[in-house]
């Protein structure tokens, strides 16, 4: 694999990170202007965030670990 190919991967995933972390917020921007409890949809763009932010570190994880065989 070139020597490039795992910062290309990362930016990859870091991209795609971005685009959920934009999703989230959309969802969380559209429930409060539609009037759904505030507390409800904040637990729900934590929760989310929460599991972005896991599946990004383990996704990056992944590519170090392929990297270091």
């Amino acid at each position: 694999m070139p020597a490039d190919a795992p910062l290309d991967e990362i930016r990859i995933i870091d991209a795609a990170f971005e685009d959920r972390v934009r999703d989230l917020f959309k969802v969380f921007a559209e429930a409060v202007y539609t009037g759904e409890p505030e507390r409800e949809a904040a637990a729900r763009f934590r929760r989310g965030l929460v599991s972005a932010k896991r599946s990004h570190a383990m996704a990056i994880a992944a590519v170090k670990e392929v990297e270091g065989q």
